[in-house]
């Protein structure tokens, strides 16, 4: 063993905070027995520490839970969450769930199969994928739909002197295929729910020529309990599209965990799983004809939820006329033990009292929202004195304790997602 070699290699690891499983399996061969010898002479030499099953060079000061703004964590989250920067903190109400970097350059390896050169391709409102076929430099015209403006403003930045790229910041739902022109693959992965999926499927058979191809994600078999009749059901209203099925690929994709799931497992007292143990089936479809199937009429629930972002706290709050009380002073309420609701189920009833949602998936009930949105704004406007001490006090003293708890749950997740991730890559 060469003593200052493995020095440099070990420090090279440790400027981050390292499991002694990644470092063992990053050093070619040493014995573990002398692994673990030699990280404890770094350590007697007050070179490196241990703190919590994580080495970590001594002379940098900094904590097992890494921060988003750490440039090497976040490019390592990056090695397994496509773009993990410029999108924000996923919200329960959006179903958002993101492709690891292992599905996305799979799903652009497809792609690149699927098509020639001279083929467009459609991704519909699937923006990590449209990043990686620009960083893949694909030879296509890619045309993505995404209707979500801060993630539109970060791909624009991407899209700069490549004209083969383009952005329509459209909704999937509203815009007309004559926007789109004719494609040869759409690929995409709408929430696993009916309406978005006759929706998405829809705009996707009339945006691709005949001999056309759709590829799809769609939830497995156990993913709910009418999952079978739903599939069915799908499966025949793509008939109607003229879309016939030529392979289905079980448990192709990969998801990561979002935080609110994160929270919601805890809160069910599920700790011990992997962030990537959601898969999708992957399905491809050919167009034979044209058809002249109508659009579905757009049944999907729009309710009026506005957002607040509070240092990267996301608190969704229903303009719910029903929720105005002006007999009352504002009031704000529990809906669940602990204030996280334990499931992502849409089938679950509490969903239906929410009208104050987190990013972190609590939910709680208050007696008016505009009133509880206007004293939000009147304190960011600095005009407080418009309302009573107490209402200030309940507002502004909840959304404190909220901010407070998420902040720290979301480095929790971080640092579970960080432990997670190398754990996998030693096996």
């Amino acid at each position: 063993m060469h003593h200052e070699y493995v020095k440099s290699i070990v420090l090279k690891l440790c400027r981050q905070p390292r499991t002694f499983e990644y470092i063992s399996n990053n050093l070619s061969g040493l014995e573990p027995t002398e692994t673990i010898k030699f990280l404890e002479s770094l350590e007697a030499e007050n070179v490196i520490q241990h703190i919590d099953d994580f080495w970590v060079i001594k002379k940098i000061p900094i904590s097992t839970t890494l921060s988003l703004y750490q440039e090497e964590a976040k490019h390592y989250l990056q090695q397994y969450m496509g773009y993990f920067d410029f999108l924000k903190t996923p919200h329960p109400l959006d179903f958002e769930w993101r492709n690891t970097t292992k599905s996305l350059n799979n799903l652009i390896t497809k792609a690149i199969q699927l098509t020639g050169p001279n083929d467009n391709i459609l991704f519909l409102g699937m923006p990590t994928l449209f990043a990686t076929a620009i960083e893949r430099d694909i030879p296509n015209m890619v045309t993505l739909i995404e209707r979500n403006e801060p993630i539109v403003a970060g791909l624009k930045r991407l899209v700069i002197e490549k004209k083969r790229f383009k952005i329509l910041q459209e909704d999937i739902f509203t815009i007309e295929p004559n926007k789109i022109g004719i494609q040869s693959l759409v690929v995409m992965d709408p929430p696993w729910y009916t309406p978005h999926f006759k929706q998405f499927m829809w705009l996707a058979a009339k945006s691709i020529k005949i001999g056309g191809t759709v590829a799809i994600s769609i939830p497995p078999i156990n993913t709910r309990p009418s999952i079978m009749e739903e599939r069915i059901e799908w499966f025949s209203y793509c008939l109607k599209l003229g879309l016939c099925i030529e392979t289905l690929q079980p448990n192709q994709l990969q998801y990561s965990m979002p935080f609110f799931e994160f929270n919601a497992f805890r809160a069910a007292g599920v700790t011990d799983i992997l962030p990537f143990w959601r898969k999708g089936d992957f399905v491809i479809f050919k167009k034979l004809i044209d058809t002249n199937e109508e659009r579905p009429a757009l049944l999907l629930n729009q309710e009026n939820w506005t957002e607040i972002n509070i240092e990267g706290v996301r608190l969704r709050v229903k303009k719910d006329p029903k929720s105005v009380d002006t007999t009352e002073n504002l009031k704000i309420e529990s809906i669940v033990h602990g204030d996280i609701l334990p499931t992502i189920s849409s089938r679950d009833e509490r969903r239906r009292e929410a009208n104050i949602w987190t990013s972190g998936n609590r939910i709680f009930w208050t007696n008016d929202t505009y009133k509880f949105l206007s004293i939000y704004d009147a304190a960011q406007a600095g005009k407080e004195s418009l309302f009573e001490a107490s209402e200030l006090e309940t507002v502004n003293g909840f959304l404190q304790m909220i901010t407070n708890l998420e902040k720290k749950e979301f480095n929790d997740f971080i640092d579970w997602l960080y432990y997670e991730m190398e754990r996998e890559t030693t096996h």
